[in-house]
This record gives structure tokens, sequence and C-alpha cells, in this order.
């Protein structure tokens, strides 16, 4: 066929068969093999030159046709292997929603637009059936929240501060808290640690609160005397204005950083645009870590 279009073009063997990169007589063979094929002429050939035959003037427009079609598979074949067209769905917990999914759509989005990303936030009990059932390619949590399963890839993002945060001029940082008492705000049941209460219960006002919405814990921090124990990688951007703050250290035996894992079947080959946005999100982690360490 696309010798057919180059001849079709030219309208000279010479001439189409340079464009091709073909002697001539190869054009003229590839030619006579087509018209015995379909059993009918597709081009005259006289002293003056070639022309098409009305026969032919339909078959190059229907395999001009064809050979667009050819290309532009060809080209949609080419970006999904690059994770630039197709569909990833998705799910994240709500602290590496918060932290991460920003940065790493906003940057997936310009690289490739054409790729729909379907993206479901939920705590870890809600993606893991969703993940079992093939409903979602993986999902993103800290590590620690699922069963022991034989048949989940689990892969490590990055390594997450612990952080109690509170907002500026909060008692703890003025010094002002004697026989004082805050509320204690979570994002999960998951994350609360029986060391981590320890080093707060002089401080803390009754149980932890759960609050699985990230802007609503956020709004809570900044505008009460809450503590909310996180990382500081959710509020850098707040932590770097001095609008949040960090406590010290946790004086007892509480981790002071946990793992952040991407959740995988491990029988499920990873896609392409699965594969981009893993490599995203350990760019925004290390990101982060930078900039906080400066």
């Amino acid at each position: 066929m696309r010798h057919l279009v180059a001849l079709s073009r030219r309208l000279s063997f010479s001439r189409a068969a340079e464009d091709l990169g073909l002697s001539q007589s190869a054009l003229t063979r590839s030619i006579q093999a087509l018209e015995q094929q379909v059993g009918m002429r597709l081009f005259d050939r006289d002293r003056a030159g070639v022309s098409l035959t009305p026969q032919g003037q339909v078959v190059v427009g229907r395999a001009k046709a064809l050979l667009t079609q050819a290309d532009d598979f060809e080209r949609q074949l080419r970006q999904t292997a690059r994770g630039e067209e197709g569909r990833v769905s998705f799910g994240m917990a709500p602290l590496p929603a918060w932290t991460l999914l920003p940065a790493a759509l906003s940057e997936r989005l310009s690289a490739a637009p054409a790729l729909t990303n379907e993206v479901v936030v939920r705590n870890v009990e809600a993606l893991w059936p969703l993940l079992i059932a093939g409903d979602i390619e993986f999902f993103v949590s800290a590590e620690g929240q699922v069963p022991d399963a034989p048949l989940v890839r689990a892969e490590t993002l990055g390594n997450f501060p612990v952080t109690l945060i509170v907002r500026a001029g909060h008692p703890l940082l003025t010094g002002d808290c004697q026989d004082a008492a805050f509320p204690v705000l979570l994002s999960s049941r998951a994350t609360a640690n029986v060391a981590i209460f320890d080093d707060l219960r002089k401080w803390a006002a009754g149980p932890p609160h759960v609050i699985e919405d990230y802007g609503t814990l956020v709004t809570l921090t900044k505008t009460t005397d809450a503590i909310w124990v996180s990382s500081a990688y959710s509020v850098a951007q707040d932590l770097a204005a001095k609008v949040l703050h960090a406590l010290g250290p946790l004086r007892t035996g509480a981790p002071q950083s946990f793992r952040m894992v991407i959740y995988s079947l491990d029988r499920r080959s990873q896609s392409p645009g699965m594969q981009r946005l893993k490599q995203a999100f350990r760019q925004r982690i290390q990101g982060l870590e930078n900039a906080l360490r400066i």
C-alpha cells in the first residue's frame, strides 16, 4: 500500500522509488504483484508517463485511509508502552493522597494528557478489596496496614517522618501549658501507636479524634490547640511558612518514621502508567526530604 500511494503521488516509477529507498525495478515488481493479486490494472503506463486508472483512484483512496489508521495505531502503541495513553486505576490512602497526589498528577497530566487517571481515596480497609477484585491496579498507604498475603507485591516508595504538628503560637511552643490538655488528631486508626500516645498522654485531652479528610485536619490544626499526629511531609509548605510547627522528637521508643508503600497484585504485570506514577511518587518524596532538610 505504501508503494501504491507513493507511485500515485509521484506518477513516476523512478521518483517514487527514490522516495521509498527502493530500486525502480523493485517498485515495478511490487506494483505488478499488487495488480495481479487484485486482478485489475491500477496504473496505465505509456510514453506519456504513468496515470491512475479509475479503479486505481478508488484503491488509492482506501489505501491512504488504511495507512493513516495504521500510523495512528503504531503511534498509540508507542504512547501506551511509554505510559502516555490508556487508563490507570489506582487508590491512595488519605495521607499519601494529600501529600503526593497533586504534584505527581500535575506532572503526569502535563507529560501524558491522553492517559486517563482514575483515583479513589479511601482508607486501607476499603482499598484492599478493590485491589483483590482487580478494580484498581495498585494502592499507596503506610506500611503494616494490609494483611499478610502471598499474592501481594509491596514496594517501598520512601520514608515519612512521624511528626507532631501544632499551630503557630501553640501553648506547647510558648511554654504556657502547665496542666493543660489538648485534643489529639489522627487521619486513621491505623496511625495510632501505643508508644506515640505514651509520649502524648500528659497532654492529651481524652482519646484521639480520627478524621480522614486532610483539609479538615489542616484547618483544625491551624485554628485550634489540637496536636496532629501526622508527617511533616503532609504540611511542608505550612511548616516552611511557619504557619504550622513541628514539636520536638518523640522521647519514647516510638518509631521516628514509617515506610510509604505501593501495593499491587504479584500475579499482575505493572502497566507503564503505574511505573511512571511510581517514579513520580518517589521523586516527590525525595523532593520533600531535600526541602525539609534545607
